[in-house]
């Protein structure tokens, strides 16, 4: 199978899935989640088993002549690494759904693997009007999932979401204009990212690579555009909530590398001192207010921003260091977000709350529960050993490089979030117990397994991050041109 054919069969399979998935005449509720899964897991298989012919693979058809848009989509070692993340988050998404609790399934499956489709469309655009589209589109289906799915208060968590996200969209698609525009001036008018790159580096437009860092901010996010994400955390449903922590901030994350460094590298060089401040800031602050909090989900929600907000950190420092432990860390928030986004709601649907207030020494009732948590508690405030530690340090050596003492301010980050995770962890697990209730029943097979491969990750990237940071190193060097 020709490369070209396996990047289509990559993109249309979820598509397909999603169709099926909406008109199916299927009546029982764990079929839809089969399919659903089965679906979402192809894409993963493709990508494992064809690992080696996917760098390189391209699609380039002419679509839209009269304003010559194209649907190009490529592949290189940056692309793949969100592709992977997509196809690994997806299915895991689907696994953490409770079949017996989904209304409407075939709309809830299809419109998930609708999302998986527009996530690997935007990951593999090189056309600027088809990475556009993709942006916007994949909105459509979290914010469905949200206000449909949710909980009590999910309709305004799906509006101020769909509110911060449009806000900084519209102006995304006038800045995508004025390069289309820009480009005709200079050769001849074209969304082609390689030639848009060579134009801006003899005419750059500052103020358009403000606008695209504006809506990318805002979907990662970085600080102070982080009012959307804590309602839209503990009010989606708990696939949502993966979805949107593990795939969703990475979007973000990937517009800065893709568009940020490869079209407007000067921009960010040059105005890295005050993103740097702002992204120093969110981390310290989202680390204080987790601390505060009482109810865990947010918790873990704040240390989400937080932590988002150190990757951003260390794509903002002008330095090689920096933006390999960035991007790899990036990849390690998804695992660990992921990751405690799941035993949060294997919690949850013991306890029925998410209040630590009414929790304490669970670690006699739920011993499995306890270890397995202990594990992601661990990764998430960097134990050497584990996968965080290792990109957090590449981060804290290129910052130190920049300045030692942002470095050391950067730092207090490391105390605040062993504080308030360990205090979690202390307090729902080895506090003042609680009397067991008869419906408690600690994890099962099922869990352990989707567990599994999550601890895997955080160790194998921890104890031997060689092959994963020669890879990440590789996909820096794209963006940078080096």
């Amino acid at each position: 199978m020709s490369q070209s054919t396996l990047l289509l069969l990559l993109f249309f399979l979820p598509f397909a899935g999603a169709f099926f998935a909406l008109i199916a005449p299927i009546k029982q509720l764990k079929a839809f989640k089969a399919w659903a899964l089965l679906m979402s897991l192809i894409p993963l298989l493709l990508l494992v088993f064809g690992h080696h012919q996917w760098i390189g693979s391209s699609v380039n058809y002419s679509w839209i002549p009269t304003l010559a848009i194209r649907f190009h989509l490529s592949v290189d070692s940056l692309s793949l690494i969100f592709l992977y993340l997509t196809a690994l988050f997806v299915p895991l998404s689907i696994l953490s759904i409770g079949s017996h609790r989904v209304h409407q399934p075939n709309l809830y499956y299809g419109l998930i693997l609708l999302l998986e489709a527009f996530l690997i469309a935007f990951f593999t655009a090189r056309d600027l009007a088809l990475f556009t589209i993709f942006w916007e589109a994949m909105l459509v289906p979290l914010y469905f999932i949200i206000s449909l799915w949710g909980k009590s208060e999910r309709q305004n968590a799906a509006l101020k979401f769909f509110i911060y996200m449009v806000a900084g969209s519209v102006f995304m698609v006038a800045a995508v204009l004025a390069l289309y525009f820009h480009a005709s001036q200079v050769a001849s008018p074209t969304f082609n990212m390689d030639a848009l790159a060579s134009a801006l580096s003899a005419h750059p437009l500052p103020w358009v690579g403000a606008v695209f860092l504006l809506a990318f901010s805002i979907k990662t996010p970085l600080f102070p555009f982080h009012g959307w994400l804590p309602d839209a955390y503990c009010q989606a449903p708990t696939s949502g909530t993966i979805l949107l922590s593990t795939l969703l901030s990475k979007a973000g994350i990937y517009g800065i590398l893709r568009i940020g460094m490869e079209l407007f590298p000067s921009l960010i060089e040059d105005w890295s001192p005050f993103f740097l401040g702002f992204a120093i800031a969110g981390t310290l602050y989202a680390a204080c207010v987790a601390f505060m909090q009482t109810d865990y989900k947010r918790l873990i929600a704040y240390s989400s921003i937080s932590h988002v907000n150190f990757i951003l950190a260390g794509l903002f420092v002008w330095n090689f260091t920096s933006h390999t432990g960035g991007l790899l860390q990036a990849v390690n928030h998804s695992i660990t977000i992921g990751a405690l986004f799941l035993v949060s709601e294997w919690l949850e649907e013991r306890l029925k709350t998410t209040d630590m207030a009414h929790t304490g020494g669970l670690a006699r009732y739920f011993p499995k529960l306890c270890w397995i948590t202990l594990v992601f508690v661990f990764a998430s405030v960097a134990l050497p050993g584990t996968n965080n530690f290792v990109g957090e340090l590449l981060i804290f050596f290129g910052l130190f490089t920049y300045s030692p003492w942002l470095m050391a301010l950067l730092g207090l980050n490391v105390i605040i979030a062993a504080a308030y995770m360990l205090g979690w962890m202390q307090k729902v697990y080895f506090g003042m117990p609680v009397f067991r209730k008869p419906e408690w029943k600690d994890i099962g097979l099922k869990e352990v397994f989707i567990a599994c491969p999550l601890i895997a990750m955080i160790f194998i990237i921890g104890i031997y991050p060689e092959p994963v940071l020669e890879y990440v190193k590789s996909s820096i060097k794209i963006v940078e041109k080096s």
